[in-house]
């Protein structure tokens, strides 16, 4: 399980995918509307040094597989082929105040992002829309939402035209043709009543999960990646989450065979941890523990 230094497909892709590109072209119509670089290109990759926790977590459900992982936490469906799925989350604030010792401020910007996708647990492409909470270098909260399409690095939409702000109810969707040759990422935010949305070209895509989580996220430089410190995000909640699959069988998170994700570091450090399913198996929270 690696941490912060990244090899093979990861490594290369800031010089294989130009900055803020999709893994395809536009389909159809333009995207519905102008997306800004206000943020760091960022790489929400897939899961890294995913394992089996030797002690099941206290929370394990029968069919959940209990996993770690240094970059998500939250959940994923699997032993399937997905065609969509969506969620919904509420904005969590992120605490940018300074700390360390006497108080002084540390150097170094945090990161923390909520989002659905399909791929990315078990596979080497993530197709996905979500949101950030994130503190600049000068301890200044930033929150946007953004679409990607793994190895291309995230797309982020103008905070200007689609704000987000704290404690704002979002809705994530991912959604794929029949032949998984064309995947459209939907966001709305229901609280300021906008939706962006576009429509993607994918090839050779399996479809093979479904994911609901918070990540720490990855910024590649030329052939280095590096993982992202994590914000403190206090808790975020996830609800009303939905998956189908390509035989048109829908239900919750817990219809299909899961897994629950804790993220850790490479050394054992917790540094966010899902709670239980709800009773229906469409809700849940992650909750912060450590950069």
């Amino acid at each position: 399980m690696r941490k912060f230094s990244l090899t093979g497909t990861l490594a290369l892709v800031g010089l294989l995918v130009p900055a803020g590109s999709a893994a395809g072209s536009l389909a159809g119509p333009a995207a519905a509307g102008p997306a800004s670089a206000v943020a760091p290109v960022l790489y929400h990759v897939p899961i890294i040094g995913k394992q089996v926790v030797g002690a099941p977590l206290a929370h394990g459900a029968q069919n959940t597989t209990n996993v770690q992982s240094t970059n998500w936490s939250g959940y994923a469906d699997t032993s399937d082929t997905f065609r969509t799925l969506s969620s919904s989350w509420v904005q969590p604030a992120v605490n940018c105040t300074a700390g360390g010792l006497l108080g002084l401020k540390p150097l170094q910007a945090t990161y923390s992002s909520f989002w659905v996708g399909l791929d990315g647990y078990g596979s080497s492409s993530v197709e996905q829309t979500g949101t950030d909470s994130d503190c600049t270098s000068s301890h200044t909260p930033s929150y946007y939402a953004w679409y990607e399409m793994y190895p291309a690095g995230s797309v982020t939409i103008s905070a200007t035209q689609y704000p987000v702000h704290p404690g704002d109810v979002m809705n994530g969707l991912v959604t794929s043709d029949a032949a998984g040759s064309s995947f459209t990422l939907t966001i709305n935010d229901a609280t300021r009543g906008w939706t962006y949305s576009t429509t993607l070209a994918g090839s050779g895509l399996t479809r093979a999960s479904a994911e609901f989580v918070a990540e720490a996220p990855s910024q590649c430089i030329a052939l280095f990646c590096r993982q992202l410190p994590l914000a403190d995000f206090g808790t975020v909640n996830f609800s009303n989450a939905s998956v189908t699959d390509t035989a048109g069988k829908s239900g919750t998170i817990s219809g299909f065979n899961d897994a629950d994700i804790q993220m850790a570091s490479q050394s054992g450090t917790v540094k966010a941890t899902p709670s239980a399913l709800t009773a229906g198996g469409s809700a849940f929270s992650v909750t912060w523990s450590h950069s």
